[in-house]
């Protein structure tokens, strides 16, 4: 082999080296980012804990006064254009 061929595969070599060690920073630094965050949640609760879905639904009704649930007629075309894509690519 040429000593060409040599310095281009030592060079390869080197930014394999390098970028698989960024990398594995990057990722040991996200894990520990992510072990202090739940250690940093579980050391300071916050006062009120309320889930997301909660406090959409209840800004949601607040803001539009529109109603949480489906009306049976909605339900019952639903499920009749489910069946009937069912039945019709099953037969396909």
């Amino acid at each position: 082999m040429s000593t060409q061929m040599n310095d281009q595969l030592l060079e390869a070599g080197v930014l394999l080296a390098v970028g698989m060690s960024v990398v594995f920073a990057f990722l040991i630094l996200l894990i520990g980012g992510i072990h202090t965050i739940a250690w940093f949640c579980r050391k300071f609760p916050s006062d009120e804990i309320t889930p997301y879905a909660t406090q959409n639904r209840a800004a949601q009704n607040i803001n539009n006064k529109s109603p949480t649930s489906v009306s049976p007629q909605v339900a019952a075309a639903i499920t009749a254009a489910v069946h009937t894509h069912r039945q019709t690519t099953l037969k396909s």
